[in-house]
């Protein structure tokens, strides 16, 4: 919520809105992984709009709305359906997969719109606000630890693997060797393994930086990954895990309970390998949540723990 309200604060200052109502656009890959698609988008956005609308500071004056598109898991099709998107917004959140930023960047210049996402690595779009992009966080925690070698695996997806390729080249622009990005087949087809062979099999590797859900809010991919290095030696040979997409959120940690890790010896031991890196929070998302429901500003059944923390800080 807090990077919605940025954002827009920030785009109420590049945008000319002639309407009395200011109109918000979030596109996200809802149907495409359990990051997404556990997320609540709806609820998440309208809860956000509610606070803007009661602070004077932001609203200004305006009424505003949202509406949900959604990105398409396939990066042609999302693209094609990029130029469809015109004037549900005055403001776009999103798109989240990388390889659609330059298309969204150049369709919201002449949409006269403003644009923010999370998933567009490049800091340099004139459109895009001063956030620090993950690429600059992750260079910053392997100049700490003296890490220069590094290893990019993504989910069998166009999401992550488009992710993945963007962040081994913004790694490469900050000077780091990156090498290899490899991606993971679909699950049942020994992806997992033939990925990580070809991990060990690069020079003074070390680290490597998983592009998909984290297991701890449902990511399968990652469980599978981190068993099958686990079986290989990997982790017992010292090398570090980092998932890629504690980045965008605060991750909860305090005071929380994993029934992945809980309930699993295997995974437990394979998770020692990780290396979580997120953002800083005062309140653990899913207290936050509690409280919410707790005071029907949102109302769903689900347990807080089935939902993914992903858009909280976006929104």
């Amino acid at each position: 919520m807090r990077w919605l309200l940025r954002s827009c604060l920030w785009l109420l200052h590049m945008a000319l809105v002639w309407s009395a109502t200011f109109k918000i656009a979030l596109i996200g890959p809802w149907s495409c992984d359990p990051m997404f698609s556990r997320a609540m988008p709806t609820a998440a956005a309208n809860l956000a709009l509610s606070r803007i609308q009661s602070a004077s500071t932001l609203s200004r004056g305006y009424h505003y709305s949202v509406k949900l598109l959604d990105e398409d898991c396939s990066v042609s099709k999302a693209l094609a359906d990029l130029g469809d998107m015109e004037g549900y917004g005055h403001v776009y959140i999103g798109p989240f997969n990388p390889m659609l930023c330059r298309a969204a960047a150049l369709f919201a210049e002449h949409w006269e719109a403003g644009l923010a996402s999370p998933g567009c690595l490049d800091a340099n779009w004139p459109n895009l606000p001063p956030i620090t992009p993950p690429t600059r966080v992750l260079f910053a925690v392997l100049r700490y630890f003296g890490w220069a070698h590094v290893a990019v695996i993504s989910a069998p997806s166009d999401l992550w693997e488009s992710t993945g390729q963007e962040l081994a080249s913004g790694l490469r622009a900050l000077g780091l060797p990156i090498g290899p990005v490899v991606a993971m087949e679909s699950s049942g087809k020994g992806g997992a393994r033939e990925a990580l062979k070809r991990i060990q099999g690069a020079d003074k590797v070390k680290v490597v930086i998983m592009c998909m859900s984290s297991l701890l809010i449902g990511g399968e991919d990652q469980g599978e990954l981190l068993l099958e290095a686990l079986e290989m030696g990997m982790v017992s040979k010292g090398y570090v895990f980092i998932p890629y997409d504690a980045l965008l959120y605060a991750m909860p940690y305090q005071d929380t309970v994993f029934p992945q890790l809980t309930n699993s010896t295997q995974l437990r031991h394979a998770y020692t390998s990780v290396l979580t890196v997120t953002m800083a929070s005062d309140q653990s998302f899913y207290e936050t949540l509690r409280e919410l429901q707790i005071n029907r500003e949102i109302r769903s059944p689900v347990a807080v723990t089935q939902v993914s923390p992903g858009l909280r800080d976006h929104l």
